[in-house]
């Protein structure tokens, strides 16, 4: 059974903007490996002159078996982060569309 789902991502706590750029290529790694790299938008952003990554789905995603996919999915994002910036920190939420009507 599939579910849609929605989410959003964070990523802080970065060293400078070619550290940013280097977790959104990670991430886009991990989208692409995923099959959701044209329903993720990610990229680097600023807030009071620091950089961080930010992403999200466009549109909510049909995962079958989410409840198995979730917990790989959210170690494959924290992987690909760490292995560019272990000190960044990740805010990862998920949204249910068809409960929230």
């Amino acid at each position: 059974m599939s579910v849609n789902i929605t989410f959003s991502l964070t990523v802080t706590d970065l060293a400078d903007e070619h550290q940013a750029r280097e977790v959104v290529r990670s991430l886009d790694e991990v989208m692409s490996d995923e099959r959701i790299q044209e329903q993720v938008n990610l990229g680097v952003a600023w807030e009071d002159g620091t950089a961080f990554v930010s992403g999200e789905t466009d549109f909510p995603l049909s995962i079958t078996r989410f409840a198995a996919w979730q917990p790989e999915f959210e170690s494959y994002v924290r992987y690909a982060v760490e292995e560019v910036a272990p000190a960044a920190k990740i805010t990862l939420d998920w949204g249910f569309p068809d409960l929230e009507r």
